[in-house]
């Protein structure tokens, strides 16, 4: 399968004209068929719009005037991103099939730059829970086990990934909806600061809670999309630039603080195993760990309590006709918020502004935060809660990603494999806003000594 190649190997092969981004975008697109009859990962395909795209790609390298380094690149996006010419249903039966007249922003900049958009990913209604199923369009499944969930919301995303349809997908996440896929798939998930990715529409009623971010095999590839969806637009009035002052740190030098272990004593034990293995590999090589204590649960529940909010105005927004087709698992995570007084919204922002400050505060004495992802790995698909879980919902299984979509640092999640383990875990490096470099560069490091595994082709 020639698409299953690094990018950089591909450009390599365009350059010399070994390969061509035709033949590479056929070959990605009968694997994309087949995965999705298997895993159902995608919500739409357009193999006529990615071949137009492939060939237009294959005349710039001929003329020796790509437009960028992902020129020609097989790319998929997150279902919620409106594409001009695809319908944006958002998992849901409640939206309308008619194609969007005009395309997001970072859709916009991948086209632009040459990338060969297959097709959109599955995601569940309205990119509620961290699994990714929905009524209307079935159960999405995980490309190391069909029998378990690839998690969510971007879960689609990462199981187009982990299988090799596709180097990287742009997912979204406003409470772990890039890294709790990543995890669970065993691949790279990055969510930048808020703002570093236009977001168009605004989302309503989320209070900041949501970014996008790529979901890679790899962090070279993860760099080069990154460097090309990052940046201000006048469409999003909360974008921010990329600071192009910041040098790649060498990752010896970083201060990594190692979340105190009471705080994720419940996780699995494969997960410690993992977060232990990764914090012995760079003791070993030099650098600089320290415990540090962070009260990840407490940072997490307004963050939890405002995301309900957002998933509680979409309820409202819709007729009752149009709630008797929803998930009905998304009224009852919502009920929350809608039970919820002004003076409990108020509470849950002081506390997530306070919980923000405790963070900066921690920054002033390490270069990073290292913790897990998640404290369980991959469980059953079609359910929300793994089998005897005590939690009732899917945020209950997830404390450690929403603290950081509240304060809107940038967080990065890394697969690792504890031996022995048949499973991906994923290990949550944190940084200050706008400090992505950081995790950039530790990515690309981690991955020449850990490197990220890939399914077989399926």
């Amino acid at each position: 399968m020639i698409h299953r190649q690094a990018f950089s190997a591909l450009r390599e092969h365009y350059a010399a004209g070994t390969l061509s981004p035709v033949a590479v975008a056929e070959s990605a697109l009968a694997h994309a068929h087949a995965v999705d009859a298997e895993l159902n990962v995608f919500a739409l395909i357009d193999a006529d719009r990615a071949l137009s795209a492939a060939a237009a790609s294959q005349a710039r390298w001929r003329a020796g005037r790509p437009s960028s380094p992902i020129d020609g690149m097989p790319m998929t996006v997150k279902e919620f991103a409106a594409v001009a010419g695809w319908p944006t249903r958002r998992g849901s039966l409640t939206t309308s099939s008619v194609a969007a007249t005009a395309s997001t922003v970072f859709v916009q900049r991948l086209e632009a730059a040459g990338a060969v958009l297959l097709g959109k990913t599955r995601a569940p209604e309205f990119n509620w829970k961290g699994v990714t199923d929905s009524p209307g369009f079935g159960i999405t499944r995980n490309p190391w086990n069909p029998a378990l969930t690839p998690g969510g919301s971007s879960g689609g995303c990462a199981a187009a990934v982990a299988s090799g349809v596709v180097r990287v997908s742009i997912g979204s996440d406003a409470g772990g909806s890039v890294r709790i896929p990543a995890a669970f798939c065993g691949v790279l998930g990055l969510k930048p600061s808020f703002g570093r990715i236009p977001v168009a529409p605004l989302p309503p009623a989320f209070f900041n809670l949501v970014h996008s971010g790529p979901i890679a095999a790899g962090a070279a590839e993860l760099n080069d999309v990154y460097r090309v969806v990052a940046g201000p637009s006048t469409q999003d009035w909360t974008s921010i630039g990329l600071d192009a002052s910041f040098a790649p740190p060498a990752v010896p030098s970083l201060r990594i603080g190692v979340l105190d272990a009471r705080r994720w004593q419940d996780s699995e034990a494969v997960v410690q195993a993992g977060l232990r293995q990764t914090a012995a590999l760079l003791a070993r090589e030099g650098v600089e760990l320290c415990e540090v204590d962070y009260d990840i649960h407490a940072a997490s529940a307004p963050a939890d309590l405002l995301y309900r909010f957002g998933c509680a105005a979409i309820v409202d927004a819709l007729s009752e006709n149009q709630r008797a087709s929803l998930d009905p698992g998304l009224p009852d995570f919502a009920q929350p918020a809608q039970r919820a007084s002004h003076a409990d919204l108020l509470a849950a922002l002081a506390q997530r502004d306070a919980a923000a400050n405790r963070l900066n505060d921690l920054f002033e004495h390490v270069d990073l935060l290292m913790l897990p992802t998640l404290p369980i790995t991959a469980f059953e698909a079609g359910r929300e809660v793994p089998q005897a879980w005590p939690g009732r919902d899917w945020m209950s299984w997830n404390p450690y990603t929403p603290a950081f979509n509240g304060a809107q640092v940038p967080a990065l999640s890394y697969p690792v494999w504890p031996p022995g383990s048949a499973l991906p875990v994923g290990v949550q490096f944190v940084a200050p806003k706008c400090r992505e470099d950081r995790l950039l560069a530790l990515a690309q490091w981690l991955e020449a000594r850990l490197p990220i595994r890939s399914v077989l082709p399926h």
